[in-house]
């Protein structure tokens, strides 16, 4: 039989923080929590932490407060490292303004990264930033496109490059610019890892995550990255509606 993974992508927005949500954090939660000096960022990760023990607690059939969650940091005894799942789930957490963003899936270590699409025909936010972030190749098929399909390039690139950084939670040790990848063939593919040759071509799935409609008023977009054996089936990615989890862990 044919590996296959499955993945859900919950989508919130740090506006649907409810006080009630605090109760869901696990100590360590609440010391990262509390270390954020503002309080939208403490409502926002309030947020994120929550609706990822919810999702992941509806996959595991257990409490959210039981779901084993580590953010040890391989650097430091501060509990601000990357969220992980002690188990067979595998989890990422992204943010594009008021966009909260959780994936969790089984059968692939998972990266996702969501970011504020820019309008129709317009430029996006950080247009340098991001083409600094390309290889010369990558500059090259950018050319090559309609002039008014670039932006959306650029952004969707980024969230390919920063996916598949968190997927093999290198993060920022390796720069985007070491990170190659392609559309030519139709669908995204990474051409380019320094040191990893096996995530290359079939060996890593990119895949667009789809966002609820109506959610945002700004829209997102978002891309997921899978670390597969080769001949894993990879399928649509779903975007749901974290609002339900969170809503009824509330109370409401």
């Amino acid at each position: 039989m044919t590996p296959a993974v499955s993945c859900r992508v919950w989508w919130a927005r740090a506006g649907d923080y409810r006080p009630e949500l605090d109760a869901l954090l696990g100590p360590a939660e609440a010391v990262r929590r509390d270390r954020y000096a503002r309080a939208a960022d403490r409502r926002r990760f309030t947020v994120s932490a929550t609706l990822l023990r919810l999702a992941a607690a509806l996959e595991l059939g257990c409490a959210a407060r039981e779901v084993p969650v580590v953010r040890d940091c391989p650097d430091c005894a501060v509990p601000h490292g990357r969220p992980r799942v002690e188990g067979p789930l595998h989890v990422s957490v992204s943010y594009a303004g008021e966009a909260v963003a959780v994936a969790v899936s089984t059968g692939a270590a998972v990266g996702l990264d969501a970011a504020e699409a820019p309008a129709c025909g317009r430029p996006p936010r950080r247009p340098a930033a991001l083409e600094r972030a390309l290889r010369p190749e990558e500059r090259a098929e950018v050319r090559e496109a309609p002039e008014g399909m670039r932006p959306g390039m650029l952004v969707r690139w980024w969230t390919y490059k920063e996916a598949v950084l968190k997927a093999t939670g290198d993060g920022l040790r390796v720069p985007p610019t070491d990170i190659g990848v392609s559309e030519r063939s139709g669908a995204p593919r990474l051409t380019a890892y320094p040191g990893r040759p096996e995530l290359l071509g079939e060996g890593t799935a990119l895949r667009p995550a789809g966002t609820p409609p109506g959610l945002f008023s700004h829209e997102a977009v978002a891309s997921v990255a899978f670390l597969v054996d080769r001949g894993t089936r990879v399928d649509h990615v779903r975007g749901e509606d974290g609002r339900k989890l969170l809503g009824a862990a509330a109370g409401r």
